[in-house]
């Protein structure tokens, strides 16, 4: 999160320290890509790849796809993705290799970001460009890991790193480490891949060509095959997320794209993977990783809010109706999903479900400053609350009342909502906003300052990262920077939309002053003291 977290804040021009602590990680992210171990030794560069040579720099060697890099036009050093965790040494190395997909996606997203903040120099130009090609390839598994529906076109699924999760195959040549067609919703990013995309259109040299994976058959690729790719991933992403999502916007941890071909060597055929969705295959398989529940609303799934909101605010017109498919793979026309009519599923929750009436300045804390009565909506013991646990997310929920569960949800209020007006959405950010006092916390020094007050205002580092995160997203911060968003300086303004799903009707515009106005917060000053936190736990990791 912390190269994500700081280009962001650096292209926002908000402060030099953040472009400056963003290129610092950068380079420390290089580092890793490189590979380096405490003792022993370590095939380089090392990428996401195994300690074998070519493993991580060619395509056809195990695990599928490239990881990184290792040359440039411009003389640089390897770019491209590191192992998941470090440090590394001899005795496991075997446990800490290979990429993991939302650690990528997010650096990824801050690397374009500072390049951004620096004017786009030719040589970080070229690294960022080897990078995202990394990313491609070996998480998104370009160019030859995909499925193909009933009409022709091609699915690829985002793997959750370069050996595992997705359509990684079972057994064969390029067998998954881990279990397998396992997927994660909450590791669908369609921001960063829409982002990835119009970097590469903007900035893509005919030299870039040289750095492409070709297939495993030898035929070149090209950018347009990879631009196709992210739009792929990005459809597929929302399709899967429909069917592993209730009508609350809770999401599944964890759920299953089983999608076989004929043998295990083949690794593209005709396949639908949400056939099946949320459990792997027609029996009701289940898998899950990270220490999160199959079928369950919790810590992975949780940032599908934040990720879906990113998608809303930078890229509004294409983010607003996806191409849906059922569940036999054939387009359907009356299927109407995107990222605001999720995040309203989410509204409608607060709204219906909370004790009190978040659009009422005031109303949820009028006796009290713990914010149970908002936080009820999300409380799926609570009689009168329904929807969090349904056919697509089987399991009972983790409790709202972590911070990681609680902020991400409240990044869906930047998207409209036609049953509630321009003044009652900015009141109910203020209500959120009003959880946590911060009026102690020594904003740029953590460790000389008091502790952050409220019902769920943890300071440990993931509880604070989706903090962080969550009011980024909700401050203005968080602009398009290839003017695709449609996005007016200074407001976090809303498109109307025609029509909706799931009885949520958007509304046209709501102008919410970030800062400054009537009922309004500053949101950019609390995304500094949190980020005061994660700097004083030292949270600001890739």
């Amino acid at each position: 999160y912390g190269i994500m977290i700081e280009g962001i804040l650096a292209a926002a021009g908000q402060d030099i320290r953040a472009l400056n602590n963003s290129l610092s990680l950068i380079k420390s992210w290089l580092a890793m890509v490189n590979g380096g171990v405490s003792e022993g030794s370590i095939q380089q560069p090392f990428g996401g790849g195994q300690n074998v040579t070519s493993s991580a720099t060619h395509v056809e060697t195990w695990p599928y796809g490239v990881s990184a890099v290792e040359w440039s036009h411009q003389n640089l050093a390897p770019a491209g993705l590191p192992a998941w965790k470090f440090p590394i040494n001899a005795t496991n190395i075997i446990k800490h290799m290979g990429s993991a997909t939302d650690g990528d996606q997010d650096a990824i997203l801050g690397m374009i970001h500072t390049s951004h903040a620096l004017g786009h120099p030719a040589d970080f130009v070229d690294m960022t460009a080897r990078t995202v090609i990394a990313f491609v390839s070996a998480d998104l598994g370009f160019p030859d890991l995909y499925r193909v529906l009933p009409g022709g076109e091609k699915v690829f699924v985002p793997r959750m790193g370069s050996m595992w999760g997705g359509l990684t195959p079972e057994f064969g040549r390029y067998k998954t480490t881990q279990q397998p067609w396992c997927y994660s919703p909450g590791y669908f990013a369609p921001a960063h891949y829409r982002t990835m995309r119009d970097f590469l259109i903007r900035h893509w040299k005919k030299d870039f060509d040289d750095y492409l994976p070709p297939h495993l058959d030898g035929r070149p690729t090209n950018l347009r095959s990879i631009l196709q790719a992210f739009e792929s991933a990005v459809t597929t992403g929302y399709n899967i997320l429909y069917y592993s999502s209730c009508s609350s916007g809770s999401v599944s941890n964890w759920v299953g794209v089983k999608s076989p071909c004929a043998d295990d060597d083949t690794l593209n055929c005709r396949g639908v993977p949400w056939e099946h969705t949320p459990w792997v295959g027609p029996h009701g398989g289940q898998c899950a990783q990270s220490g999160t529940k199959f079928g369950s609303f919790g810590a992975d799934a949780s940032r599908s809010a934040w990720r879906i909101a990113m998608d809303y605010v930078l890229h509004r017109e294409e983010s607003h109706r996806v191409v849906m498919y059922n569940r036999q793979g054939y387009r359907d026309e009356g299927m109407l999903f995107g990222a605001q009519r999720f995040l309203n599923r989410i509204v409608v929750q607060y709204a219906s479900k909370s004790l009190c009436d978040g659009g009422i300045l005031g109303e949820c804390f009028w006796n009290t400053s713990s914010p149970f009565r908002v936080a009820a909506a999300f409380d799926a013991k609570k009689a009168h609350v329904s929807n969090i646990v349904c056919p697509n997310v089987p399991n009972a929920p983790l409790s709202w009342w972590a911070g990681f569960m609680a902020y991400p949800t409240f990044t869906a209020f930047v998207a409209p909502y036609d049953e509630i007006g321009a003044e009652q959405m900015t009141n109910w950010m203020d209500t959120f906003a009003s959880i946590c006092n911060f009026s102690a916390v020594d904003k740029w020094n953590y460790s000389r300052g008091g502790k952050p007050h409220g019902g769920v205002c943890l300071d440990t580092y993931f509880e604070a990262s989706q903090a962080v995160i969550a009011t980024m997203v909700m401050s203005n911060t968080l602009r398009p920077i290839f003017g695709r968003g449609g996005r007016r300086d200074g407001l976090v303004t809303v498109l109307a939309d025609a029509g909706g799903g799931d009885g949520a009707r958007p509304r046209g515009d709501i102008g919410l002053v970030a800062g400054g106005g009537r009922g309004s917060t500053d949101f950019a000053a609390i995304g500094r003291r949190l980020l005061a936190v994660c700097g004083g736990l030292g949270v600001a990791v890739a």
